[in-house]
């Protein structure tokens, strides 16, 4: 194996394995570098796997070298017109720049990487409208949690429970076949985080034997999914939201970031309508705090929420004006323009 990357190619790959593999189980942060009809670089967090496949010219080899990301990340260089080359001998594979020289024994293995690469392409979205609608409907979840993403009709639908708060948003293109995909929170962080960095503008989904495909460009994602079901949206989601109550969402963030200071992390606090005024209420032991959000004259409610979910999903939701209004003893906060919705039930 004898090839080499333009430095600024090097670095922008090291920093997309370095986001596949996530920091939560330190054992997956390496690549690997195979050769399957052409040169393949493999990364994986155990659950999202991703294959790049490179138009570098290189002669068949046989054989998986894996380089630890962290390692390979000391060789990143500044002048972006600079070359890092990468050659093998037996177990052994180096890596060198002008000026440094990175060699790893024991480094071959012999199987490939296994993941899904045969899927059943579907649907088709714009990466960056997809991304952000992953990243709002996963904005409150926490590990051990699930992310769906399944078919409706001439919709896609992407959603996610969040103790009282249901996070859900809607893609506007129609899949050929349906599908329902259940897919871990952590590795959903980790899918959200890579597909910023990418320029690709186009993002086609399909199915696998098990797992969901994602292709973008040169990339090929191959992600596990579990076996749970989401519960059936109520269909009120779906419907018109004219009649909503508009509120700045300027004006949400900011009253829940002051809220937030004063309450714990897991802390819940009240979120009060009285038709005139929407305002947030803390109590905690001798503790007494009362945040108005903003004129209001819609009706009145109570609900309970987690302040710093609330904030982590409606700072992602794309729309100035969030819409509030009552839907069968729930209240409905919504982004129109950018179809992302927080169902929050309401205190009797």
């Amino acid at each position: 194996m004898n090839f080499r990357l333009v430095s600024s190619d090097y670095s922008k790959l090291i920093d997309l394995f370095g986001r596949v593999s996530g920091t939560v189980e330190p054992s997956y942060r390496y690549f690997q570098i195979y050769y399957r009809r052409g040169l393949k670089f493999f990364a994986t967090d155990g659950c999202l796997k991703l294959e790049f496949s490179s138009s570098i010219p290189v002669d068949p080899f046989t054989g998986v070298y894996s380089v630890p990301i962290d390692y390979a990340r000391a060789l990143k260089s500044s002048d972006e017109k600079s070359f890092v080359s990468f050659s093998s001998e037996g177990e052994t594979i180096e890596i060198k720049t002008d000026s440094e020289t990175l060699s790893l024994q024991k480094a071959r293995d012999d199987a490939l990487p296994a993941m899904e690469r045969k899927f059943e392409f579907s649907s088709r979205f714009p990466l960056k409208e997809f991304n952000e609608s992953l990243n709002f409907v996963s904005a409150a979840s926490m590990e051990g949690d699930t992310v769906e993403i399944f078919s409706k009709g001439s919709e896609t639908i992407l959603a996610a429970s969040a103790g009282r708060l249901v996070l859900l948003s809607i893609l506007e293109y129609e899949p050929r076949t349906d599908f329902h995909f259940s897919l871990q929170y952590v590795t959903v962080r980790h899918l959200v985080k890579t597909l910023e960095l990418l320029k690709t503008q186009v993002l086609d989904a399909g199915s696998g034997i098990s797992e969901l495909g994602l292709k973008a460009g040169t990339l090929l994602f191959s992600i596990c999914t579990d076996e749970t079901e989401f519960p059936k949206p109520p269909s009120f989601l779906f419907g018109e939201t004219a009649s909503g109550v508009g509120v700045q969402k300027k004006a949400f963030l900011s009253a829940l970031r002051k809220i937030t200071r004063l309450s714990r992390r897991g802390f819940s606090v009240l979120m009060i309508s009285d038709g005139k005024k929407l305002k947030l209420f803390l109590k905690a032991g001798s503790l007494r705090y009362e945040c108005e959000i903003s004129a209001f004259s819609g009706e009145e409610f109570v609900i309970q929420l987690d302040p710093r979910k609330l904030q982590s999903a409606l700072s992602r939701i794309n729309d100035s004006l969030i819409l509030l209004l009552m839907k069968k003893g729930n209240l409905l906060m919504v982004g129109k323009k950018s179809k992302m919705y927080l169902l929050i039930p309401l205190i009797d």
